[in-house]
């Protein structure tokens, strides 16, 4: 066990959609099944007796839809590299966006480990600026002359053996076309912290 994060990408407009809406983030994290928004649905639609009484029920809303089509909706597991990810990519080009940090979060429920959250298109453009001049020889050397204390993983970061390089590069790499793909189609990221 342990926190993993997977991150979507998808329109701006889209993500216009869901933070108006946030019971929609089901329909990206779980686009084959409708039961998870459909409760959060409900769950949003509730009013108490109190506001009924007092006729402040809002009108429930109804079921929307989000037609996430390819290019729309990429995947990316950095599995349990991500803070690891985060802390070399900060040593390396300290005034880009912290992406695992998202913009804001998306509702006040949980999809996780917390809510989601949300990395708007011009953060994710910033992102995509500061890894592009970054090699991988580069985030190697900060990754071995880094200091690891505090970082979730420590003790696998701290090793600084070949396993640990390995799973930081492997994610950095899958990371670096995730957010190349969003940048080049100006779209946002949705985290998802699992």
């Amino acid at each position: 066990m342990g926190i993993s994060l997977i991150a979507y990408s998808l329109s701006a407009s889209h993500l216009d959609a869901v933070l108006a809406e946030p019971a929609l983030i089901w329909r990206v994290l779980e686009a084959e099944d409708d039961s998870r928004y459909l409760e959060q649905l409900a769950a949003d639609n509730r009013t108490s007796l109190l506001q009924r009484l007092l006729g402040r029920a809002k009108p429930p809303r109804a079921p929307s839809t989000l037609s996430l089509a390819d290019p729309q909706r990429r995947e990316l597991d950095v599995d349990k590299s991500w803070d690891g990810l985060r802390h070399c990519v900060a040593l390396c080009a300290p005034d880009a966006a912290n992406f695992f940090e998202g913009d804001g979060k998306i509702g006040d429920f949980e999809v996780g480990y917390g809510p989601a959250l949300y990395v708007g298109p011009d953060t994710v453009a910033r992102c995509a600026a500061a890894l592009a001049s970054l090699d991988e020889g580069t985030l190697l050397k900060a990754f071995r002359t880094a200091d690891f204390k505090g970082v979730y993983l420590e003790a696998l970061w701290k090793r600084q053996d070949e396993e640990a390089e390995s799973y930081l590069l492997e994610n950095y790499r899958d990371f670096g076309q995730f957010i190349q793909h969003c940048a080049a189609h100006r779209q946002a990221a949705i985290l998802q912290y699992t």
